[in-house]
């Protein structure tokens, strides 16, 4: 179960969740009440956060990498 949670806080999982959560308002719009398209929203929000931190993560690495091969 302690795999499960760290998965979580991977930008693939996020990335994933975020594609489902599109998915899910995009072809059940109508199935949808004003509360899960809430939920949908604010989850969107957390997941999206995560997924913009992982990048910029990844970005400054990237960085600090090209900035040791360059010396």
């Amino acid at each position: 179960m302690a795999k499960k949670k760290e998965d979580q806080g991977t930008f693939e999982y996020s990335y994933r969740r975020l594609e489902d959560i599109l998915e899910k308002l995009e072809n059940n719009s109508e199935e949808n009440s004003l509360e899960d398209v809430m939920n949908y929203y604010q989850e969107g929000l957390k997941l999206l956060k995560i997924c913009r931190q992982k990048l910029s993560e990844a970005e400054l690495k990237i960085e600090k990498i090209n900035a040791e091969e360059l010396k």
